[in-house]
């Protein structure tokens, strides 16, 4: 009888413990208060910085393959700005809506619920694991259909995330070195000729 107690008492704890998919959704749209940041991630090979000023984004290539070194995008969603390595900035029309639910966190939380499922919610050793799937999820298997992400709960900030394709294959791993949640200067986002 008494082990009968100690395994509903254990059981009982750990539906307490358990993280429900809401908690997961209301931490996310903390993000919508976050006025910017500034990370370094490695892609493989690639090591690159994303700064994140509302609504601008700011991508600078740092190593990598010759031709992406030193290269770098500036986005206001309205136009698109880039440059290659030895090369002055380009404009392009119509910059676009991001679509990686990575850029979604910090532009737009609300939309994540609109057009992502959550999926395989953890909690192990602090950090949350879950993974973002498009609602409509492409037939291109070369195409990215989820995003499993990790994170820390207490900041909301990733530390890793894989894109994953409709068959659920790893197609990049993308893990953040350093993440500043501090809003970046605006003259970074400045386009000079």
């Amino acid at each position: 009888m008494k082990k009968i107690h100690t395994f509903m008492l254990m059981l009982a704890l750990g539906f307490t413990w358990a993280l429900s998919p809401e908690e997961v959704w209301q931490a996310l749209e903390a993000h919508g208060k976050v006025q910017g940041y500034l990370a370094q991630a490695r892609q493989g090979p690639v090591v690159y910085q994303v700064a994140y000023l509302r609504p601008k984004v700011r991508i600078d290539w740092l190593e990598g393959p010759e031709y992406l070194k030193g290269s770098a995008l500036i986005s206001d969603g309205e136009k698109l700005w880039s440059k290659g390595p030895k090369g002055g900035w380009q404009t392009s029309p119509a910059g676009a809506t991001p679509e990686d639910p990575m850029q979604l966190l910090f532009t737009d939380p609300k939309a994540l619920r609109k057009d992502y499922l959550l999926r395989e919610v953890q909690e192990e050793g602090g950090l949350w694991t879950f993974t973002l799937a498009k609602k409509t999820p492409p037939k291109d298997e070369r195409q990215p259909a989820a995003w499993r992400v990790t994170l820390n709960p207490k900041g909301h900030l990733p530390f890793r995330y894989q894109v994953l394709s409709p068959s659920g294959k790893v197609l990049s791993t993308v893990e953040y070195l350093r993440l500043d949640p501090t809003p970046p200067a605006p003259s970074l986002f400045e386009v000079k000729p």
